[in-house]
């Protein structure tokens, strides 16, 4: 399966992401269009320069005319450097390309567990199951790239790319807020249970995705040793989440709640990269 994009349909499929994003509504978060109060940090060029080289490693058409470039007041885009005819091919998203929930139950270090998750909890879990495999590979993403070391994460050049932080490509979600401004902003509102309910379904997502994740992402630090270990060579046994899982698993849910697309007829996700 591909996803296509042709100059002919680049109107509606501006159209349609919009319509797919969340509404934010006006007051609560003080943003228009084009102009946002959040502070963003400084992101490389080099890091979408990155994505579309590993998009074409992976069978992707890219048009020489596409680029990814800072957009005013609203992040990054993508944007054509030269007239297009009509119906001229812009990209291809091949199927391998997209991170679909495959990817994690398939994982050799923790699709098993993801599997038995998803057979105990139901679909419901899918997106925790996701989630839970996205913090883990961002997080040694950005381990091998702290020792300087090629990511063993097939979706490195991706992840990069996400906004895993308030703020990141004028990124904002209840998610990042604190509980103080969860009951200053939005305690009396229609949208308060909400609200409280998703950020306690994502504190209990982390207790689990500690314990299925915790030993990839320590072994990946050094933290812990992989395999068979002779008993003075053994660290001792670390308890509690690795650090920065907490924050990993919240950026990850951001990412698939305002990113992720329907992956067929079952309760599915996938993240198509461009």
């Amino acid at each position: 399966m591909f996803w296509g994009v042709s100059a002919k349909t680049v109107a509606w499929f501006a159209l349609s992401s919009l319509h797919h994003s969340p509404r934010k509504e006006e007051g609560l978060i003080n943003t228009r269009l084009g102009e946002s109060t959040l502070l963003e940090r400084p992101i490389e060029q080099t890091k979408y320069e990155g994505l579309l080289d590993w998009l074409r490693m992976n069978d992707a058409e890219i048009n020489d005319k596409i680029e990814l470039r800072r957009s005013d007041g609203c992040g990054f885009g993508a944007f054509v450097t030269s007239d297009v005819e009509e119906g001229e091919l812009l990209f291809t998203v091949p199927r391998k390309a997209c991170l679909t929930l495959g990817d994690a139950t398939s994982d050799p270090n923790c699709g098993e567990a993801f599997n038995n998750l998803i057979k105990k909890a139901g679909p419901g879990a899918n997106t925790v199951v996701m989630a839970g495999f996205m913090a883990k590979e961002y997080l040694i993403t950005m381990e091998d790239m702290k020792k300087g070391r090629e990511s063993s994460s097939r979706y490195a050049s991706y992840f990069q790319t996400l906004p895993w932080e308030r703020g990141t490509n004028n990124q904002e979600h209840i998610l990042f807020w604190s509980d103080d401004m969860i009951e200053s902003l939005l305690k009396g509102s229609m949208c308060y249970g909400e609200a409280t309910s998703l950020r306690s379904e994502v504190a209990l997502a982390i207790k689990v995705m500690a314990a299925i994740t915790g030993k990839s992402i320590r072994v990946s630090r050094g933290e812990e040793s992989e395999g068979f270990s002779w008993p003075w060579e053994t660290k001792p046994q670390v308890t509690g989440p690795p650090e920065g899982l907490s924050e990993a698993i919240k950026g990850a849910f951001v990412c698939l709640l305002t990113r992720a697309f329907q992956d067929g007829d079952g309760d599915e996700e996938k993240l198509v990269p461009l």
